[in-house]
C-alpha cells in the first residue's frame, strides 16, 4: 500500500514533464493585477489539509479523510490528475513539506505525533512523542538541506492528564529524536508554524495565548532565541494575538508572519531587530480554534498572498505593490470550516486546498495572475 508504484503509475519519470511558463506575467505598472480562479475536486471528503508545490509545479497534499485516515495526494502539473493513498490513522491537522530531492515529508497528530517520509520508493511512518501524554491540535514539519527532519507540535497535557500547554520541538540526530520545549511561557504554541532555512536552522512563529503575544524563535545552536513580534495593546484593543499564524522567510532571510488577532487579519514583517505590523482585513470568527488559520506565500516579485477564513468564507488577500486587495474564493455554508492551505509554484500560479462549504468535499482552487485595467468598476468588483 505504501509503495510508489500506485502513485506514479502512468507518469513518465520521477515527476511529470514541466509545463511551459505562463505567458504574459509581466505587465505595465499602469495596469492592476488580479487573479482569476477555477476549482477542481481532489476527494469526496477531506479536511485539515496541507499543500505544497515542488520545483516542477507538481502538487503534494496531506489531509484527513472521512474515515479517520491521513492521506497523501499527488497532482502532476502535466496532467492535472490526482493520485491519493492512505498513510496511517489520523483525524487532525497535518503538515507537509519537501526535501531537496522533491520527496514529501508529513507530520500529523493522532493522540501521538507521527512523522511520515517518502524515500523515493516507499513511505516510512514513525511516532515521535510516545510518553502517553495526549497530543492534539497541530504540528509542523521542516527538512534541513542535509535531509534532517524537524517536527514541532503543541503538547496539551502530560501523561497524568495534568496540563502542559507548551510548544515542543524535535530533531532527528543519529536516528534518535531529540525533543525540547521551545518556550515555557504560559500556554505557548497552540497555533504555530515552522520553517527550516538553507543552513538547517529552524525558525518558529507561535502564540502565547494567555498573555496575548505573537512570538518568533530560532535555534542558535545552543538555545532558542525568542522575540516578541506583536502583543496585546500594541496596535489595537484586540485580545488574542497570533492565532492561526503562518511563517515564511523572504529572499533576504527576514521573517514574515500572517496571523489573526480576534478582530483582524494582520501581517508582521521583520526588519532586522524590529517588526512592522499592518492590518490586512477585518474578520469575524465562528468561535472554534480551527477557524483561525492562515497560509502565507510570496510571488516572484516578493508580494505577499494570504489565504484565510472570515466567518466561514475563504478569502485570498494579496498585495499589488500599492495596496491590499481581497478576493472571495469560497462562500460560507453548512460546513462551517474551510481548513485551507495555500502554495505557489515558480510560474506564480496559486493553489488553495479547502473543504467545500456545502458537501464537505476537498477542493482545489487554482489562481492565475492576469492583467486587468484599473477602473472604478474593477475596484468595486474586487471588494464585493
Amino acid at each position: 500500500m505504501f509503495g510508489a508504484q500506485r502513485i506514479w503509475s502512468g507518469i513518465s519519470g520521477k515527476w511529470a514533464v514541466l509545463f511551459a511558463l505562463l505567458a504574459g506575467l509581466l505587465v505595465p505598472v499602469a495596469n492592476a493585477q488580479t487573479w482569476s480562479w477555477q476549482t477542481e475536486t481532489v476527494d469526496q471528503a477531506g479536511k485539515f489539509s496541507s499543500l505544497t508545490a515542488d520545483a516542477e509545479g507538481n502538487l503534494h497534499l496531506s489531509y484527513s479523510d472521512r474515515d479517520g485516515k491521513i492521506r497523501y495526494g499527488f497532482r502532476a502539473k502535466s496532467t492535472g490528475k490526482w493520485f491519493t493513498m492512505v498513510l496511517d490513522d489520523g483525524d487532525g491537522f497535518s503538515d507537509i513539506t519537501l526535501d531537496q530531492q522533491g520527496n514529501p515529508h508529513v507530520c500529523f497528530v493522532f493522540r501521538v505525533v507521527k512523522y511520515a517520509s517518502f524515500d523515493g520508493k516507499a513511505w516510512h511512518v514513525q511516532p515521535i512523542a510516545t510518553d502517553a501524554a495526549r497530543i492534539s491540535f497541530s504540528c509542523a514539519v521542516g527538512i534541513g538541506p542535509d535531509g534532517t527532519p524537524h517536527v514541532s507540535w503543541y503538547r496539551d497535557q502530560n501523561a497524568d492528564s495534568s496540563y502542559y500547554t507548551h510548544l515542543k520541538y524535535a530533531v532527528l540526530e543519529n536516528d534518535i529524536w531529540v525533543i525540547r520545549t521551545v518556550d515555557f511561557d504560559t500556554q505557548t504554541g497552540k497555533w504555530h508554524s515552522m520553517i527550516v532555512d538553507a543552513r538547517g536552522v529552524p525558525h518558529l512563529s507561535y502564540d502565547a495565548f494567555v498573555k496575548g503575544d505573537l512570538k518568533y524563535a530560532f535555534w542558535d545552536g545552543k538555545r532558542w532565541v525568542i522575540k516578541t513580534v506583536d502583543f496585546r495593546g500594541r496596535t489595537s484593543r484586540a485580545h488574542n494575538i497570533g492565532m492561526g499564524n503562518a511563517l515564511l522567510l523572504d529572499s533576504k532571510g527576514q521573517a514574515r508572519i500572517s496571523y489573526h488577532d480576534g478582530e483582524s487579519l494582520k501581517l508582521a514583517r521583520q526588519q532586522g531587530d524590529t517588526w512592522t505590523v499592518e492590518t490586512v482585513d477585518n474578520v469575524v470568527a465562528l468561535g472554534s480554534w480551527v477557524g483561525w488559520r492562515t497560509s502565507l506565500v510570496l510571488d516572484r516579485r516578493g508580494f505577499a498572498h494570504i489565504s484565510y477564513e472570515d466567518a466561514g468564507t475563504l478569502k485570498h488577500a494579496y498585495w499589488d505593490g500599492a495596496k491590499w486587495r481581497i478576493q472571495v474564493i469560497a462562500p460560507r455554508g453548512s460546513e462551517p470550516y474551510r481548513y485551507s492551505s495555500m502554495t505557489i509554484d515558480k510560474d506564480d500560479t496559486i493553489y488553495i486546498s479547502y473543504r467545500d462549504s456545502q458537501d464537505g468535499s476537498l477542493q482545489l482552487a487554482i489562481g492565475r495572475w492576469k492583467e486587468q485595467p484599473q477602473t472604478a468598476a474593477t475596484e468595486k468588483k474586487e471588494k464585493d
